[in-house]
């Protein structure tokens, strides 16, 4: 009888956000940059706290990946992890 060990996996966290113009629900794992619906264009979280981005490249790193998000940084009725 041959025994396999299961490993876990760490749990997979989706950001879930809701376009403020359109109402499209979208599903990511970082930052919803775009709406692919309307093309309307997003801020990061916490735009404001952190350095202001010189060129495009610096400004798409200042989205976060979904493990780097934490609850009190979502807009309610906007946003939620799950």
């Amino acid at each position: 009888m041959k025994i396999t060990e299961k490993i876990k996996s760490p749990t997979k966290k989706t950001l879930i956000k809701k376009c403020h113009v359109c109402g499209f629900i979208m599903e990511s794992e970082s930052e919803v940059k775009k709406c692919s619906n309307c093309n309307k264009s997003f801020l990061p979280f916490h735009y404001f706290n952190k350095v202001h981005a010189k060129n495009s490249e610096e400004f798409s790193n200042l989205f976060s990946h979904v493990d780097e998000i934490n609850e009190e940084d979502l807009v309610k009725g906007i946003h939620v992890i799950w």
